[in-house]
């Protein structure tokens, strides 16, 4: 398959609950697809006017194509979703409960056993204000055009279904 086919099939699948941009430019830096989604929970008591509580869920997802996935590919993309989308996309404050970055990387060409590892064992978690202000997690996947291979970070295995490809 290649990239600009999984591109639309993953543009399909995420076009129900996501808002979907194409070639975005975020601080200099081209992303092939970018999506976002945000979800408000509100409780009420009797009326919608009788707000208990309300908090709310962020989801991002920045792809990007790769010919052939190097190491410094790996840590230019980790510092762009740690500094750039991370600044600009998460709003800690009182009703902010999460927000989860997924960074994905569609690679042409096949991905080396060290950088599989490397994906596998991805983690990073961030709390705002001891959690009181929320908190943000970032998924990395990588998919390997080549092979077929869904390669996913231990928090991201729920990424599974949709990324996979379909022969």
């Amino acid at each position: 398959m290649d990239a600009q086919r999984y591109l639309e099939m993953l543009c399909d699948r995420l076009r129900s609950h996501f808002d979907i941009e194409r070639k975005k430019v975020i601080s200099g830096n081209i992303v092939d697809l970018f999506a976002r989604c945000h979800i408000k929970h509100v409780r009420t008591f009797l009326t919608p006017g009788d707000v208990i509580d309300s908090y709310e869920t962020n989801e991002y997802f920045v792809v990007k194509v790769f010919e052939r996935l190097t190491g410094e590919d790996i840590t230019l993309f980790d510092s762009f979703l740690k500094q750039e989308i991370m600044r600009i996309f998460v709003q800690p404050k009182d009703g902010h409960m999460c927000s989860i970055i997924n960074g994905v990387f569609v690679i042409k060409d096949g991905i080396s056993d060290e950088l599989e590892k490397y994906v596998r064992f991805y983690s990073y978690e961030k709390s705002y204000l001891f959690s009181l202000r929320g908190w943000c997690r970032i998924n990395l996947a990588a998919v390997d055009l080549k092979n077929g291979n869904v390669i996913l970070s231990k928090r991201g295995r729920n990424l599974e279904k949709l990324l996979k490809l379909q022969l």
